[in-house]
């Protein structure tokens, strides 16, 4: 629905400007280093998701060598998906020097304040990453992506009282179009605001924001207004078969009702969606419900798929022995 800014997200590179400048090799910029550097670029982006950080660093550096000492915008994508893999590897130092070389290339580089403070809130450096986050705001004050994702970090991190203060800093801001107004009923429903959250929602719906719909329906189901949320989660999917997040949420709805056999079917859709990033969640969802319906032939058939695509899941595994013995 939006955008999660998980609260880390690269590594490595430069602690100045001038470094970050000097970590390119000085080549004469022809249409072929542009396409080199897109291919690195591509195959950083695929090792990462290979979870083959060292491959990855290794060619998104090669990328950077191909710039010719300049920096734009292709350059600084690619800086950022190397501190990715640098965080994502585990060099949390790598990842702030990295950060540290973009924002003193660029002072007003809001998601470089944004990403490096994540990076020190998750050492335990709140002083650190609250002065990040001031400086991300203050960089683009209008952002409220930034506020909400700012919200969920300290949020996930147990500083709800620091948290719940930026979201009141977002109701500064004046939306200017539909999805502001999404973003501010999205706010609004985080800080408990109900009613405010209906307008600005309603607003935003009115403009044909779809992601406010979603958020409606979080309001009602807040307000145990079941039926009007499942109407609305119902009107979204029919127009947005593949997000596989609404589909979740209906299918625990049904759970919730009682209504398990609605509950798996609603999983099983949203498990087909390409890439759901809930797979696991859908999957470990049906397997309850099955559990639920005393369908344990059909839950220890599922969680058997379950162990082979998460095997690291020490949970699902006694889940596991305990079906073996139904």
């Amino acid at each position: 629905m939006r955008l999660h800014l998980r609260a880390a997200q690269l590594r490595g590179m430069a602690v100045t400007a001038a470094v970050l400048a000097l970590a390119f090799t000085l080549t004469s910029c022809s249409n072929e280093d542009k396409e080199n550097q897109e291919a690195y670029r591509k195959i950083g982006i695929n090792s990462m998701a290979e979870g083959d950080y060292e491959k990855a660093l290794d060619s998104f550096q090669k990328a950077l060598d191909l710039s010719n000492g300049k920096i734009g915008t292709m350059e600084k994508d690619i800086c950022y998906y190397k501190a990715a893999a640098q965080f994502a590897s585990g060099d949390t130092d790598g990842a702030i020097k990295t950060y540290d070389a973009l924002i003193n290339f660029d002072k007003e580089d809001a998601k470089a304040y944004y990403l490096r403070g994540s990076v020190y809130l998750g050492q335990d450096e709140a002083d650190k990453a609250f002065k990040d986050y001031d400086a991300a705001i203050k960089a683009d004050p209008q952002d409220y992506e930034l506020y909400e994702s700012i919200y969920e970090n300290l949020v996930n991190h147990e500083y709800e009282t620091e948290a719940e203060e930026y979201l009141q800093k977002a109701l500064g801001c004046k939306p200017k179009e539909t999805d502001a107004y999404a973003h501010l009923g999205h706010i609004y429903y985080l800080l408990g605001d109900y009613e405010q959250a209906q307008a600005n929602l309603d607003k935003a719906i009115d403009g044909g924001s779809m992601d406010a719909l979603l958020t409606l329906a979080q309001v009602y189901q807040e307000q145990e207004k079941t039926e009007q949320a499942q109407a609305i989660l119902e009107n979204y999917v029919k127009q947005n078969q593949k997000d596989s997040e609404a589909l979740g949420t209906l299918g625990m709805m049904q759970m919730n009702e009682g209504n398990y056999e609605q509950a798996v079917q609603y999983f099983q859709l949203g498990e087909e969606v390409e890439d759901a990033p809930n797979r696991q969640e859908l999957m470990k969802n049906e397997i309850i419900a099955y559990e639920s319906m005393r369908d344990f032939a059909s839950a220890k058939q599922k969680m058997a798929v379950y162990a082979k695509e998460f095997p690291n899941d020490a949970e699902a595994a006694r889940e596991e022995i305990f079906l073996k013995t139904r």
